[in-house]
């Protein structure tokens, strides 16, 4: 069993509704955040829930939910209130096919 945190992100105040995820105000800067949460292996999945700015969804390598929220809290878009954490949840995982070898079951 791999325990991670599940990370759920909301439009912050500064959200433009009118313009799509990757037209928002700062997205480069969002977007080397989260790739250098990836490279580091803290970012196990990541992306948006629906192109109408609903929030989006992060699945964390992390052991706790205030560490999955103090690392987001360093997010260009949390800084500008453009994106926030509304909610983190721990988060065991008890199957998962992109470790599975085939043919058997965990």
């Amino acid at each position: 069993m791999k325990k991670t945190v599940a990370l759920f992100l909301r439009p912050g105040p500064n959200w433009d509704l009118s313009k799509r995820v990757r037209e928002q105000q700062l997205w480069d800067e969002h977007a080397r955040f989260v790739d250098g949460l990836f490279e580091r292996g803290l970012v196990m999945l990541a992306g948006p829930f629906a192109p109408d700015g609903t929030g989006a969804l992060v699945i964390l390598n992390v052991e706790t939910a205030d560490e999955a929220r103090a690392i987001y809290a360093e997010d260009p878009w949390a800084h500008q209130q453009i994106l926030l954490t509304e909610q983190a949840k721990e988060w065991t995982i008890f199957l998962d096919s992109a470790s599975q070898t085939p043919g058997k079951r965990g």
